[in-house]
């Protein structure tokens, strides 16, 4: 084998590499408080998800290969819609511990649960901005709270999207929607448009305060957008026989997964019709999907974005709405552009 030639440079040189890199450590470690949150949080990919295996709904994580599923939240309310914080140190989600449904914060570990907003409302099924210091929610009136399911849930019809800060301060109503996703520059939100006879994907514009509607004469009816954070892509369900009830609830027969570019364009099929699935999420590196699969109980798959390679994560009870952290692709921009800086100074 061929030897590459030995530079030698001289000790001033490697002395003033030496120095920048102690710099560039230190600034990791100031700029990016992840990296220690990350060792005790999540040291390798995690899934969070919804799972009822004794007649309630409780948050669950596993690893990405679906082994070591562990019970998180062990309390006898209803717990739903989990999703990572940016960094994997915290899991938001929905709880109606307190009554109504509401927005709860805990560590990776399922400790040191918190309640985000001090008043009472109705909020549901929230969604992290990029940097970690916004959420997007659904948000409705406590007092048109109808019994569903053994809980109390706002109508479809009646909730409004909305963004807050991380601690439930400088809450600002966006419009008549629900689902949101951020995108991974942050400044847009996929959302389901609200106040209509459907339930189209929408995209609203955080600079200019405006939205669009998509798709909205091919699938009128969709659910569950989640944005990609590698790509302009949005994932979603496609749901066929559905329509609102007598009481505004969503009801349908079946769903199919699809993705589209953030334009409208370049649909494209994900799962099997013959299938009923819903609920994707994103793998970090966006070159895989999770999903709920409705064959006999709901259990969790993932497979590729052609829909190949489809592997079971779950077998028992029913389980959705599924979340993928991984802290290898989840270094905060600061800390990336600083990797980077090493990294042309390896070069030279």
């Amino acid at each position: 084998m061929k030897r590459k030639p030995i530079v030698h440079h001289s000790r001033d040189q490697g002395y003033t590499k030496f120095i920048i890199l102690s710099y560039i450590i230190s600034a990791l470690l100031v700029f990016s408080s992840g990296f220690a949150a990350w060792a005790q949080a999540a040291r390798t990919g995690k899934i969070v998800f919804m799972s009822k295996r004794d007649s309630n709904a409780e948050i669950y994580a596993m690893n990405t290969d679906g082994s070591e599923q562990v019970n998180l939240t062990q309390h006898p309310a209803a717990d739903y819609a989990p999703t990572w914080s940016p960094n994997g140190k915290q899991i938001l989600f929905s709880s109606d511990r307190d009554g109504i449904f509401d927005l709860y914060l805990m560590d990776a570990d399922g400790t040191n649960v918190q309640k985000v907003f001090e008043n009472n409302k109705y909020r549901w099924k929230a969604a992290w901005s990029p940097d970690g210091k916004q959420i997007a929610y659904a948000q409705g009136d406590p007092g048109k709270a109808i019994e569903q399911f053994g809980s109390r849930w706002v109508p479809y019809t009646d909730l409004t999207l909305c963004v807050a800060t991380v601690n439930g301060d400088s809450v600002e109503k966006l419009t008549d929607g629900f689902n949101p996703s951020w995108s991974p520059d942050g400044k847009q939100i996929a959302f389901l448009v609200g106040g209509l006879k459907h339930t189209p994907l929408g995209i609203y514009d955080l600079r200019r305060r405006s939205q669009k509607t998509l798709l909205l004469k091919e699938m009128p009816w969709i659910f569950d957008p989640a944005w990609s954070s590698r790509d302009d892509q949005i994932a979603f369900t496609k749901l066929d026989g559905a329509m609102f009830n007598g009481q505004g609830f969503l009801t349908y027969r079946k769903g199919t997964i699809y993705t589209v570019d953030s334009d409208g364009t370049g649909l494209h099929q994900i799962t099997d019709e013959k299938n009923n699935s819903s609920d994707p999420a994103w793998s970090p590196h966006g070159d895989e999907l999770i999903y709920s699969i409705r064959v006999g109980s709901p259990q969790l798959y993932k497979s590729d974005l052609d829909g190949h390679n489809e592997t079971q994560l779950t077998d028992e009870g029913n389980n959705f709405s599924p979340d993928w952290f991984d802290p290898f692709y989840s270094v905060s921009p600061s800390a990336q552009s600083l990797i980077t800086i090493w990294g042309k100074l390896k070069k030279n």
